[in-house]
């Protein structure tokens, strides 16, 4: 038993040994670290809530002496889903009847995934959807009553100017995410200049603000420490901040950028940067900010789409930081504004 117990314990993923009357006679450490409620003597009722008869599955494969498999949906709190895998072993030291072994492969994170790709394609298809729907539209109206009146077909073609930015937009942050998710395990080695990247951000969103009636200030350290990165992405980051600002503040209202060495206890509990965005807008519910780096979720979707908004602009920044090994906070009151922060360690002390 002592043999067959250390083999077991050798596997990564939960294993029982069942006797003849379906009582778990032995399980691994993976099996007890998994199943907080598993005790041996006792049947598998006591893994948690099942959704499927699995004595009738265990007590056939015994008797014909064969082997099976079934995926069952344990707690229904936190759901988990496992693939079980069922096979009679006979002549089994200390177990003088055949027995069952049972193994349990976690297949939640896979049903998550599965989840969340078909979320991200019902999201996309309806983003493209919208525009597309609203330029056949136009294009019907330019082919019928409104083909011989200037007026509305300068009106028409404005619109339809505007919904395929909004497309171009669309797909230009799709497949900026993609990249970026793509590479955020490879954490950059090359120092860089911070105050170049928020150079370039700001000379970039500057016309933007002049645009919109925004005043943008600058607080930043003349010399921040060196940390390691991408020009381009960070300043990507930056720029998706800035410009979420300038659209979502009040009208006249002020933006304001700062930047320095991050106090001792920062989020990342290393020697960091900080880099915040801050806003004079309308704030944001408390509830809704740690849904907001999600793809495709808006506060205010209308408003979004209306300043030209994708919806993806704060998933980017999560996954760019999360690349430099960074971490970014929010932080609002309703009817006065928020802040962004991103905090990134310093080049010194970044683990690659």
């Amino acid at each position: 038993m002592k043999n067959l117990q250390k083999v077991i314990d050798g596997i990564s993923v939960p294993v029982m040994v069942l006797d003849n009357d379906l009582h778990i006679s032995i399980a691994n450490k993976a099996a007890f670290a998994c199943f907080s409620e598993l005790k041996t003597g006792a049947g598998l009722e006591r893994l948690g809530d099942i959704d499927c008869d699995i004595d009738t599955l265990l007590g056939e494969t015994l008797a014909n002496r064969g082997s099976a498999s079934i995926t069952i949906v344990t707690d229904e709190t936190f759901q988990r889903e496992f693939l079980v895998s069922v096979a009679t072993v006979a002549d089994l030291a200390d177990f003088p009847e055949p027995t069952l072994v049972v193994t349990f492969e976690d297949q939640t994170p896979l049903r998550v995934a599965k989840s969340m790709r078909s979320d991200f394609v019902a999201n996309v298809s309806h983003e493209i959807r919208s525009p597309l729907t609203a330029i056949s539209g136009f294009v019907e109206t330019l082919q019928g009553d409104a083909s011989d009146d200037p007026e509305a077909r300068k009106l028409f073609l404005e619109l339809m100017e505007k919904e395929v930015a909004r497309m171009t937009n669309l797909v230009s942050d799709l497949l900026s995410l993609s990249k970026v998710e793509a590479k955020e395990r490879r954490a950059p080695k090359n120092p860089l200049d911070l105050n170049q990247v928020i150079d370039q951000a700001v000379e970039s969103v500057a016309s933007l603000a002049r645009k919109r009636g925004k005043a943008l200030e600058c607080q930043v350290a003349p010399s921040l420490p060196s940390i390691r990165g991408k020009r381009d992405d960070l300043a990507r980051a930056l720029i998706n901040l800035l410009e979420n600002a300038i659209n979502y503040s009040r009208e006249t209202g002020k933006i304001t950028l700062a930047a320095g060495l991050a106090p001792e206890d920062n989020p990342l509990g290393t020697e960091a940067v900080h880099v915040s965005v801050r806003d004079e807008g309308e704030g944001i519910p408390a509830n809704e900010i740690p849904r907001l780096t999600e793809r495709f979720y808006r506060v205010d979707k209308s408003r979004s789409r209306n300043v030209g908004g994708t919806g993806l602009g704060l998933a980017i920044v999560k996954h760019i930081l999360v690349r430099h090994r960074g971490v970014l906070t929010i932080e609002s009151t309703v009817g006065k504004g928020s802040t962004f922060t991103a905090y990134l360690p310093v080049a010194a002390l970044q683990k690659t």
